[in-house]
């Protein structure tokens, strides 16, 4: 069954988007627009937000689950209004939207008005039900609004992925994996995009992907893909995407085999993120998005 995929315009190009699963944010030079995860417009505030170069958003985490590794996403998350208390520590209270840009880190209400900010160099990662801001060298989890957990040194960042109160992170300085249950050498050659999903952390190189398990920190087997490295890596509740001009989607859990899904582009994917079971493409150069089922 070939699988479809729906062209949304947009209002204005895509600097940046996110996600809690629900809800889509695109910011850009008209401001945020918001949308349901299969593409359907929602109300946003007229406002004029502040100029913002990333998002992120997480959704609710249900306490019975929360922080457990390798739970697939859609048994452990569901929007943050219905769930309850967290048992992370100091978790985000409020606000499940945040973005980076001109040297702070907002704190912003589902409509994209500011609630919050504080000075900050860098942008914002989501993942595990838990914001980061990441700059050069450092990186500071977001606590309620208007306040950032203690730093975290990365020296030499290089790439990061976010799983809640955790962050796996690699080092320009050398090809060691850290953050993780234990140090992992990834080994020599180019890495593209990273990311958790299934219970494992997933980083594209050449010719597929590389895996550490999540609970271990221990190795897996190698995943051969037909693109690689490439620039992001997205879980859409359990199923990993990535891509350049077409996308490549894997079920880890279900065991099923890599496929393709053809996009068509002639100009390669600028961003990418998963908003619940769908996966957004934002081509370059077009005021667009597509949006892929996974």
């Amino acid at each position: 069954m070939r699988d479809a995929v729906t062209e949304l315009d947009l209002p204005c190009p895509v600097h940046t988007a996110a996600s809690d699963g629900t809800t889509v944010w695109c910011a850009g030079p008209g401001g945020v627009h918001a949308y349901t995860a299969s593409g359907v417009p929602l109300e946003t505030d007229e406002e004029e937000p502040p100029e913002l170069r990333s998002l992120a958003a997480v959704p609710g985490t249900v306490s019975a689950a929360a922080g457990v590794p390798g739970m697939l996403a859609e048994t452990v998350m569901l929007p943050r209004s219905f769930a309850g208390t967290s048992e992370l520590s100091d978790p985000l209270t409020k606000g499940t939207l945040a973005g980076a840009g001109r040297g702070h880190v907002y704190w912003l209400d589902p409509t994209g008005v500011p609630l919050a900010d504080v000075p900050f160099e860098g942008r914002v990662v989501a993942g595990g039900g838990e914001i980061w801001a990441v700059g050069a060298g450092q990186a500071r989890r977001l606590a309620e609004p208007g306040n950032l957990h203690d730093p975290v040194d990365l020296p030499a960042l290089d790439r990061c992925a976010a799983e809640g109160e955790r962050l796996w992170w690699t080092s320009k300085r050398d090809t060691i994996l850290r953050g993780g249950p234990k140090e992992v050498d990834l080994g020599p050659g180019e890495r593209g995009g990273m990311a958790v999903c299934a219970g494992s952390l997933w980083v594209s190189v050449a010719g597929g992907l590389l895996r550490v398990s999540a609970w271990s920190g221990e190795p897996r087997r190698f995943v051969g893909a037909p693109e690689g490295p490439v620039p992001f890596l997205v879980c859409a509740n359990g199923v990993l995407a990535g891509g350049v001009r077409d996308l490549f989607v894997l079920a880890p859990a279900a065991g099923a085999a890599l496929r393709v899904i053809r996009l068509g582009l002639s100009a390669p994917i600028a961003l990418m993120i998963a908003a619940g079971k769908h996966i957004w493409a934002f081509p370059a150069g077009r005021s667009q998005a597509l949006i892929v089922r996974a």
